[in-house]
């Protein structure tokens, strides 16, 4: 099943009006009620992005580097200065700043994206890793990847994740570190393009899925449904990943993972995540 959430074409990645990147990296949400404390920092971020989605690598990398000077401590600038420097093929940039997120005190999402990519690079870093097989296990990750969840909504998560992967046929890690990506188990992430909840759906896909893209439950039933489908249809992991992150059209027109940035970071920042999560 096709969807419209696609990075090349409607996902778009709005203003930063939250305090970290998603994942656990790649589309900017809104969450209700987030304060910042950047000074600047936001506008820049915001004129960046912009820039950066308009082609402007130039106009992108200063308006990064001015919010990062700005905000010092925070790593979300960094991802996005590695992430310019990988658009143009500036491997040794990519990997400074890479490092650079790894040293501002980074989410687990911002971290997760930063090792995927100096592992490519060639540069061994430890990754963090989870044992998952419980309901309390899975908690825990959850709660290590969004520490503003208390303990009983984790343990929600925990159990609706591994719930809603076997009615899907799913392995649970697959769907944790999909979720982890999106939404950072934060079931309240809106994307500004309005792909909703924990498995960032958009509101035509989750009509096709038959579920309520608000209601957290039903999120997660059709983001599972959705990416058996894309496996099923295809029979890769990573070109499932892609289908999900970029749509199944995407895929089928390259025939393999697309050659959009946000989409190869997408499949491989879900895949380390997944590699640190053994049953």
């Amino acid at each position: 099943m096709s969807t419209p959430r696609g990075r090349a074409k409607s996902h778009g990645w709005g203003p930063v009006l939250v305090a970290s990147l998603l994942a656990c990296v790649f589309g900017l949400v809104v969450l209700p009620g987030t304060a910042w404390s950047e000074g600047d920092s936001q506008g820049w971020m915001e004129t960046g992005w912009q820039a950066y989605r308009s082609g402007a690598l130039t106009e992108a990398e200063a308006a990064f580097a001015r919010a990062a000077a700005a905000a010092p401590g925070w790593a979300t600038p960094a991802v996005w200065l590695g992430a310019v420097a990988m658009a143009r093929r500036d491997w040794a940039a990519a990997r400074r700043w890479f490092q650079a997120v790894l040293a501002r005190h980074p989410t687990l999402a911002e971290a997760g994206y930063a090792e995927a990519w100096l592992g490519r690079l060639g540069i061994g870093v430890d990754r963090p890793r989870w044992r998952v097989r419980t309901v309390d296990e899975y908690a825990a990750f959850v709660r290590a990847s969004n520490p503003a969840l208390t303990l009983g909504q984790a343990r929600w998560v925990g159990a609706a994740v591994l719930t809603a992967a076997a009615r899907a046929q799913l392995d649970p890690r697959l769907l944790a570190a999909v979720v982890c990506i999106e939404s950072r188990f934060e079931h309240r992430t809106v994307s500004s393009a309005g792909a909703e909840g924990l498995g960032q759906l958009m509101p035509e896909t989750a009509a096709a899925l038959g579920v309520n893209p608000v209601d957290p439950w039903q999120n997660l039933l059709g983001a599972a449904r959705l990416l058996r489908g894309y496996y099923d249809a295809f029979h890769s992991l990573p070109l499932a990943l892609a289908a999900y992150n970029a749509g199944s059209a995407a895929v089928r027109q390259w025939g393999g993972i697309p050659p959009y940035p946000e989409t190869q970071w997408y499949v491989w920042a879900v895949l380390w995540v997944l590699g640190g999560l053994s049953a």
